[in-house]
C-alpha cells in the first residue's frame, strides 16, 4: 500500500507553507518545503563561490553535499540553514538554481525517496505535476498577487525591515513570470488539484479546510457493491460500444477526499452514464418519486442513490448526501434540480452551494449532451459528450449568508455552460 501523499503547490506568499506545516502538526506527518532544498543549494553555492548560472558546477556540488529536510527544517552536511535560507534574496537565487533540468531531476529523485508511512505532506511548484503525479490528493494554493505582496510587506515591517509595496509587488509578479514560462517544471496547477483561494480567507480556516481534506483523503477506499459494479460496468460497456460517445476531462477529477459532482439533466440516462465513467464509486441524489416502487426504489438504492424530497423538505433531504460527503465519498447532482429535455440550462437551485458549505466540499462542474437523444446516438447521427471541469473550492465554510450560497451555485451553473459552449467548439471524430 503506497504512503499517503498531500500534494501543495502555488506561487510565492499564497500561503503553502502555512497550510502544509499546519496539516502535517495535524495529521502527525512529515513536512517537506521542496523549496528549502533549492534554497539549501543556493546558499551552499554562494559559500563555494559557485556561479548559480552553472548547471555542472551545481550538480557537482551537490554530489559533495547532504540536503536533508526535516521537521525542524532542511540541513546541509548535518546542519540546519534555515535561519540563512529564508531571505527575500535566498528565494530570489534559488529561483535562478531551479531552472536547470538536470538538477532538478537530481532533487526530484530525493524528494519522491522521502514519501513513506504514516505520510507525507510536500509543497512546492511542481508537487503535482511532476513530483508526485499519483499524489493522494492535490491541492493548489493560491491568492491575486496583491494580496501576496501585502502579506510580504507586512511581514517584513514586522521584522523592523525597510519595505517598498511597489517593489514588492513587482518581485512577486517577475517571480511569477519566472516560475509559470521556465522549461523544466514549470508552475501549474494538477489538473485534479483542488485549489485553496487564500486571498479572503484566514490562516486558521486555509490549515482547517486543507487539513479537513487530507483526514477524508486519508481514510481507506472500500469496494462499491454488486449492484453498482455491474450496473456501471454494463453502463460503461453499452456507451463504448453501441453510442457514439465522447469524454474530456477525465484526469480533473481527484481520486481521494469528499468531492461534487454537478452536471447540468437532459436525460434520466444522465446519471448512469456521468457517474459510470467517473474514475471512483458513486452516490446519486434522486427525487424521492423514484424510490415509491417498492422494487425500483430497492434497486436505484443498491445502486447508490439517495432520495430527496422536493420543495421545503429538500433541505432535509440533503443529510444522506451530507453523510457520504462527511465520510469521504462522492456525490452527482444536477444543480437545475430537474430534466430539461430541450437541453437548455435552467436556473439552479441552491441545494448545490448549501450541500458544498455545509460539507465542506470541492465541486467539479460537468456537462453532458445528447443523451436526450440515445437512438439518434446509436446510430451515430449524435454524439453523445461528457466534460469535467476543474475543481472549484466550496463556499465559506459554517453558515455562509444565504445569497452567498445562491452566487455559489450560479457560478458552478456558468461553469457547466462553459464547458458545454467549449463543447460545441470542439470537432468530435
Amino acid at each position: 500500500m503506497k504512503p499517503f501523499v498531500l500534494a501543495i503547490d502555488g506561487p510565492a506568499g499564497a500561503g503553502k507553507s502555512t497550510t502544509a506545516r499546519g496539516v502535517a502538526q495535524r495529521l502527525g506527518l512529515l513536512h517537506v518545503d521542496s523549496g528549502s532544498m533549492y534554497r539549501a543549494v543556493a546558499w551552499a553555492a554562494n559559500r563555494k563561490g559557485v556561479s548559480l548560472d552553472d548547471e555542472k558546477a551545481l550538480l557537482e556540488l551537490l554530489e559533495t553535499r547532504k540536503i536533508v529536510p526535516g521537521p525542524e527544517g532542511v540541513c546541509v552536511d548535518g546542519a540546519s540553514v534555515e535561519g540563512q535560507i529564508r531571505t527575500a534574496e535566498a528565494g530570489e537565487a534559488a529561483s535562478r538554481v531551479a531552472l536547470h533540468p538536470g538538477l532538478r531531476r537530481k532533487l526530484v529523485a530525493l524528494q519522491r525517496s522521502l514519501a513513506r508511512p504514516p505520510g507525507l505532506v510536500m509543497e512546492g511548484r511542481d508537487i503535482g505535476t511532476v513530483v508526485f503525479p499519483d499524489a493522494t490528493l492535490k491541492l493548489f494554493v493560491s491568492a491575486t498577487a496583491e494580496a501576496r505582496a501585502e502579506r510580504r510587506y507586512q511581514e517584513l515591517r514586522a521584522r523592523g525591515e525597510h519595505a517598498d509595496p511597489q517593489a514588492i509587488l513587482a518581485q512577486i509578479r517577475e517571480r511569477d513570470r519566472r516560475d509559470t514560462e521556465r522549461a523544466a517544471s514549470p508552475l501549474v496547477r494538477a489538473p485534479d488539484a483542488v485549489l485553496l483561494d487564500t486571498t479572503a480567507i484566514a490562516p486558521e480556516e486555509q490549515v482547517s479546510l486543507a487539513t479537513h481534506w487530507a483526514t477524508l483523503a486519508m481514510k481507506p477506499v472500500s469496494r462499491p457493491g454488486l449492484v453498482y459494479a455491474f450496473g456501471a460496468g454494463f453502463t460503461r460497456l453499452f456507451a463504448r460500444s453501441l453510442l457514439d460517445f465522447h469524454l474530456e476531462g477525465l484526469d480533473r477529477i481527484p481520486r481521494r477526499g469528499p468531492l461534487i459532482v454537478a452536471c447540468n439533466h437532459i436525460s434520466f440516462w444522465d446519471p448512469p452514464l456521468v457517474g459510470a465513467h467517473l474514475p471512483r464509486e458513486m452516490h446519486f441524489v434522486a427525487k424521492a418519486e423514484l424510490f415509491h416502487n417498492p422494487l425500483f426504489g430497492a434497486l436505484i438504492r443498491a445502486y447508490n442513490s439517495i432520495p430527496i424530497q422536493r420543495g421545503a423538505q429538500a433541505r432535509a433531504g440533503l443529510r444522506g448526501a451530507e453523510d457520504v460527503l462527511s465520510s469521504g465519498g462522492a456525490i452527482l447532482i444536477f444543480p437545475e434540480g430537474t430534466r430539461n429535455k430541450s437541453g437548455e440550462l435552467k436556473p439552479p437551485r441552491a441545494g448545490v452551494g448549501r450541500l458544498a458549505a455545509a460539507t465542506r466540499t470541492p465541486v467539479v462542474p460537468a456537462c453532458i449532451s445528447g443523451s436526450n437523444q440515445i437512438r439518434r446516438s446509436m446510430l451515430r447521427q449524435v454524439p453523445i459528450r461528457i466534460t469535467f471541469g476543474s475543481p472549484v473550492m466550496p463556499p465559506g465554510s459554517g453558515n455562509p449568508e444565504r445569497e452567498e450560497v445562491r452566487a455559489f451555485a450560479r457560478a458552478i451553473m456558468d461553469r457547466i455552460a462553459g464547458l458545454l459552449a467549449e463543447q460545441e467548439k470542439t470537432t468530435w471524430k
